[in-house]
């Protein structure tokens, strides 16, 4: 095995997309506990109350966007091993155009997702009444 990449630029480019990436799923894993942590604290709902009184369909599909853009997230993380290691010149099931094919769909669609998460988990908090 080579003591170098083969295609050193397709490493070097894959851990600033990475870097992206982890730094997404952590925030987007975060942003998951802000609808309840927005009832409890600014709204003042009992701990002894349940919240899904006070949820309405705009928390629920930010969660939704946000877990599938978490999802994405490990999707890219998953192809880009495999494109790491086509970089060092090992076979993979995908070819390389394939690979970054959906890379880049999953690296987009995570992005886009997530920042509907926030958008929708924002209008939430814009809504959100408690009686």
């Amino acid at each position: 095995m080579a003591a170098e990449p083969e295609k050193k630029w397709m490493v070097d480019t894959n851990d600033r997309y990475s870097t992206i990436v982890a730094t997404v799923i952590s925030l987007a894993t975060g942003s998951l506990l802000l609808p309840a942590l927005f009832l409890r604290e600014f709204l003042g709902v009992q701990k002894e109350k349940a919240l899904v009184p006070y949820l309405n369909c705009w928390a629920y599909a930010g969660w939704g966007s946000l877990g599938i853009s978490i999802f994405l997230g490990l999707v890219y993380s998953w192809l880009s091993v495999k494109w790491v290691k086509n970089a060092w010149g090992q076979p993979t099931v995908l070819s390389e155009n394939i690979l970054e094919r959906l890379m880049d769909l999953s690296f987009a669609l995570m992005m886009l997702l997530f920042l509907a998460g926030v958008g929708l988990s924002v209008w939430f908090f814009i809504t959100a009444h408690v009686d």
